[in-house]
């Protein structure tokens, strides 16, 4: 979320389709989401047509575990992609859950892997921990 604020990205009445609906990822960004004034749809292993629901999506985030799951004409054209994923290709090289390259080309916005998601995690917790920290050493 912090990202996607820091960006510009205006989060309300956008329609948002999360791939995932792990309790560490999907369902939390479900909840932010939600609370951003989003319209939510979480997208599972059983859901009907996920390329037509990922299609429709404003902002898709594709939190699924699968490398390259998501190709990049299941992207609208203008959407922001948040690719959670972090996956170990059989060379060694990671990846995420969209095909980059693809996705891309239709995205507004999107985030690498390496280098998008995961160090901002890194930098959150870090602020966090310093608040706390702070919070903790006033009387």
């Amino acid at each position: 979320m912090t990202m996607l604020y820091r960006v510009g990205v205006q989060l309300e009445g956008l329609d948002a389709v999360i791939i995932g609906q792990s309790n560490i990822v999907g369902r939390p960004m479900a909840l932010e989401l939600l609370a951003a004034r989003c319209t939510i749809t979480v997208c599972h292993s059983r859901t009907r047509d996920l390329p037509a629901k990922a299609r429709g999506a404003d902002l898709l985030v594709a939190a699924i575990g699968k490398a390259r799951f998501v190709p990049g004409d299941w992207v609208k054209p203008g959407a922001v992609v948040i690719d959670v994923g972090i996956n170990h290709l059989p060379d060694g090289s990671l990846c995420g859950d969209v095909d980059f390259e693809a996705a891309a080309e239709n995205a507004s916005w999107i985030t690498p892997v390496p280098g998008g998601v995961g160090p901002m995690t890194v930098a959150t917790l870090l602020e966090n921990t310093l608040q706390a920290a702070e919070m903790h050493a006033q009387p």
